[in-house]
C-alpha cells in the first residue's frame, strides 16, 4: 500500500484531455486615449512559432497589467522598497525645486545684466553723437 491512498487501478479516473481556445492571429494595436474598441487598428500578426525573430526594442521596458480580464489586480511591493522609492521621490523633488530657484536666480541675473548693457549702448550712443556735434562745430 502507498502512502498517500491505495493503488488500485479501477480507483483512479482519467481526467479528459484539456481543450484550448483559439487564439487571434493578430493584436490590436494600442494608442494612448483610445478607449473604443471600434477604432482599434490591427498589429503585426501574432509569431506562429516561438522561434521566429521578434524585434525587440531594447529602450521599452514591459508594461505590468493593471487590471485582468476587466478586473482589478493587487499590486504587492515591499515597505522599505516602498520607502526608498518615496525617498527617491522626495530627492527628486527638493533638486527640481533647486533648479527652478537656480534658473531663476540667473533669468534674474540676465535681465538685470541686459538692462546694463543697453544702458552702456545707450551712454556710448550719446558719447558718440556728442563727439559728432564737437567735430562739426571744429571743422565749419
Amino acid at each position: 500500500m502507498g502512502l498517500f491512498g491505495s493503488s488500485k487501478k479501477e480507483d483512479k479516473k482519467e481526467l479528459p484531455p484539456l481543450q484550448f481556445p483559439e487564439l487571434p492571429k493578430t493584436v490590436p494595436a494600442y494608442e494612448p486615449g483610445n478607449t473604443s474598441a471600434s477604432q482599434a487598428k490591427p498589429a503585426a500578426p501574432v509569431p506562429s512559432s516561438p522561434t521566429e525573430n521578434i524585434p525587440i526594442m531594447p529602450s521599452a521596458a514591459p508594461e505590468l497589467p493593471s487590471s485582468i480580464g476587466g478586473m482589478e489586480q493587487p499590486l504587492f511591493v515591499k515597505i522599505d522598497k516602498y520607502r526608498e522609492v518615496i525617498d527617491n521621490l522626495n530627492k527628486l523633488k527638493s533638486r527640481l525645486n533647486e533648479a527652478g530657484n537656480i534658473l531663476n536666480k540667473l533669468n534674474r541675473l540676465k535681465e538685470e545684466e541686459d538692462r546694463e548693457l543697453a544702458a552702456w549702448h545707450n551712454d556710448l550712443a550719446r558719447i558718440k553723437t556728442q563727439l559728432m556735434d564737437i567735430d562739426k562745430k571744429l571743422f565749419e
